[in-house]
């Protein structure tokens, strides 16, 4: 039992450690735009068929820094007791992609059926998209 309250001290102190390092690392990235240009957001997005401007973009990198942080904690929890190399290497890469496939899987349906209707926004494009027309056909006509 002491071996079992051990590991889950081990866990838990990786697991809150690298969580911070991961929002201390998303929260220097204050542009979203750079954000939505980095290859763990635009797999994910394209992945699981996310429209961009619907999804909470604090949320989703919170969703993201808790899946990483838990994978990583997680495997190196295992690892840790696994005194053979070569096993080690082979449960470290079993795990790790039996994790990565089923928790984005679950972000990803999760995110799908909570993406929001937009409708506002997409009308204030089209408002300024018909302004602008607007503008230029009456600069054309004052030729």
């Amino acid at each position: 039992m002491n071996e079992v309250v051990k590991s889950l001290i081990e866990f838990l102190g990786l697991f809150v450690i690298i969580f911070i390092v991961y929002k201390l690392i998303y929260r220097r990235k204050k542009d979203f735009s750079k954000l939505k240009d980095s290859d763990e957001v635009r797999i994910f997005v394209l992945r699981y068929n996310l429209d961009i401007r619907k999804i909470d973009y604090k949320k989703l990198l919170t969703v993201l820094a808790l899946i990483n942080a838990f994978i990583i904690a997680f495997t190196a929890t295992i690892i840790v007791r696994i005194e053979s190399i070569a096993w080690s290497i082979i449960v470290c890469l079993l795990i790790v992609l039996a994790l990565i496939f089923s928790l984005f899987n679950i972000a990803g349906r999760y995110f799908k059926s909570h993406e929001k209707e937009i409708v506002v926004e997409e009308k204030i494009e089209e408002v300024i998209k018909e302004t602008r027309k607007k503008k230029t056909k009456k600069k054309e006509g004052k030729k």
